[in-house]
C-alpha cells in the first residue's frame, strides 16, 4: 500500500469513528431526554457541579438535599429506604467525574453513558485478552454482543455506575502486570480505590504477590503516583476523608445489607448472624491460605488467585451492587477457554448454552423479580457463584500448566 493510499485510508477510518461517537452520542442524548434518570450519576454529577461551580464541598447536606429533589421532588424518606444520594466517594474520583459537571445533566448524562459504552466496550476485550480466549472475528463479535447487551452490562450502563470505569482500571492493572508494567500498574491499582468496596481486598493482593516477586515498581506507581493524587485531592479539600466518613456513617441509617453472604444467610433467619460469621470466616480463611500457596508462584497462579479475589471480595463486602459483577467477565472467559480445550467441540457446544442460558437467565430472573425499580436481593446470588465454582474447576489447568513428557520424566527423576 501507498504511503498516500495508506494516509487516505487513516482518514478515512478516523472520520468513520468519530462520526460513529457523535452518532452514539446522539442516541444517548435522546434517550436521556425521554428517560430521565441515572440516578447513581446524578449524585456525582450533582456533587462535582456544586464543587466547581459554587465552591460548595460534594460531600455537603445541601448537595445531598438538590440531588433528592431532582429524584424526588422533595427530601428523601429515610424510613422507606429512599436513597439519600449522598456524593460518598473519595475525592479522587473527580479525575474522571468532574470534567462532566461543566454542561447541564442531560448533556453529561449522555456524554458519561457514551463513554461507560466505550470503557465496556474494552471490559469485555479485556476479558477475552486476560482469560487468553482466542476467537474467530464472527464469534468474537457476537459474544461482545451477549455480554454487552447482558443485564449487569446494561443495567450498569443506564444507571450510570462508576463501576464500569471502575472496573476497566482494575483489568488494566491485570493486564499491566501481565506485560510487566509494573509501575502503570501501581498507579492503576491507586485509581481503582476511587470505589474501594469493588478492590479492598483484590489490592492487598496484587501488593502482596508484586512484594514475593521482588516487583518494586509496582509498589513505586501504587505508593508514589498514588500518594500525588491524595495530596493533590487533600489540597483542594483537606478534610474530605472526614466528610466522607460521616456520608458512609449514614449509609445504614436508610439502606440495608447487600452483601450475597448476608442474603444468604438470611434464608435461616433464626441463626442469621452465625451463619454469617461462618460463610464470612470460611471465604475469607479459605482465600488467605489460597494467598498463601501463590506465595512467589508465577503469573497464571497469581491471577487465577486475582479472578478469584475479586469474586470473594464482592461476596463479603457489606456494600455491593450487581453492577460490580462486570469484574466477573474475565473469570467467565478463562472458564469457557477451558471448556473448548478440554471437551473440544462439546465444549464449544456447552459454552454457547451456559452464555445463552446466563444471558436469558438474569433478565427473566430480574424481570420476574423486580419490584417496581427496585431490584430483588435474589439478583446478587447466582452469577458470583456460578463463577467461584467455575473457577474452582478451572484451578488445576490454570495453575498447573501442561508439561512436557521431557519434564514429567526429569520430575520423577529429581
Amino acid at each position: 500500500m501507498s504511503q498516500r493510499r495508506r494516509l487516505l485510508y487513516e482518514i478515512v477510518l478516523i472520520m468513520g469513528v468519530l462520526l460513529a461517537l457523535v452518532g452514539l452520542f446522539q442516541t444517548n442524548f435522546v434517550y436521556s431526554q425521554r428517560q430521565p434518570g441515572g440516578n447513581d450519576f446524578l449524585a456525582r454529577w450533582m456533587g462535582a457541579r456544586y464543587w466547581l461551580i459554587e465552591g460548595i464541598s460534594p460531600y455537603d447536606e445541601r448537595v445531598s438535599l438538590a440531588t433528592q429533589i431532582v429524584i424526588y421532588g422533595r427530601p428523601a424518606d429515610k424510613q422507606k429506604g429512599e436513597d439519600i444520594a449522598h456524593f460518598v466517594y473519595p475525592l479522587p474520583v473527580m479525575i474522571f467525574i468532574a470534567p462532566f459537571a461543566l454542561f447541564e445533566y442531560t448533556v453529561a448524562r449522555a456524554l458519561w453513558m457514551t463513554l461507560l459504552e466505550l470503557c465496556m466496550v474494552f471490559i469485555i476485550l479485556l476479558a477475552f485478552r486476560l482469560g487468553e480466549w482466542q476467537m474467530r472475528p464472527l464469534k468474537l463479535t457476537l459474544l461482545m454482543l451477549f455480554l454487552f447487551l447482558g443485564y449487569y452490562s446494561l443495567r450498569s450502563i443506564i444507571l450510570g455506575q462508576y463501576a464500569v470505569v471502575n472496573a476497566l482500571l482494575v483489568l488494566l492493572s491485570l493486564l499491566a502486570v501481565k506485560r510487566r508494567n509494573d509501575f502503570a500498574a501501581g498507579i492503576l491499582l491507586a485509581l481503582s480505590l476511587c470505589k474501594p468496596q469493588m478492590v479492598f481486598l483484590f489490592v492487598p493482593w496484587v501488593l502482596i504477590w508484586a512484594f514475593s516477586q521482588r516487583r518494586w515498581d509496582v509498589f513505586g506507581g501504587f505508593f508514589g503516583g498514588g500518594g500525588v493524587i491524595l495530596a493533590v485531592s487533600l489540597m483542594f479539600l483537606p478534610d474530605w476523608p472526614l466528610q466522607m466518613l460521616r456520608q458512609i456513617l449514614d449509609y445504614p441509617t436508610y439502606t440495608g445489607e447487600s452483601s450475597p453472604l448476608s442474603i444468604l444467610a438470611s434464608l435461616t433467619p433464626g441463626v442469621k448472624r452465625q451463619l454469617e460469621w461462618i460463610l464470612y470466616g470460611g471465604f475469607l480463611g479459605y482465600l488467605f491460605v489460597e494467598w498463601g500457596v501463590a506465595w512467589k508462584k508465577d503469573y497464571p497462579h497469581f491471577f487465577w488467585v486475582g479472578l478469584l479475589t475479586l469474586v470473594v471480595n464482592n461476596l463479603v463486602a457489606y456494600r455491593t451492587a450487581t453492577t460490580h459483577f462486570i469484574l466477573f467477565y474475565p473469570a467467565m472467559c478463562l472458564v469457557f477457554r477451558v471448556l473448548e480445550e478440554r471437551w473440544h467441540r462439546f465444549g464449544k457446544w456447552l459454552v454457547w448454552g451456559l452464555l445463552l442460558g446466563w444471558f436469558v437467565g438474569s433478565w427473566w430472573l430480574f424481570l420476574s423479580t423486580v419490584q417496581g425499580n427496585q431490584e430483588s436481593s435474589v439478583m446478587f446470588l447466582p452469577f458470583p457463584l456460578l463463577v467461584l465454582l467455575g473457577l474452582w474447576w478451572t484451578r488445576w489447568w490454570q495453575v498447573r500448566p501442561p508439561i512436557t513428557v521431557l519434564q514429567a520424566l526429569r520430575n520423577r527423576i529429581d
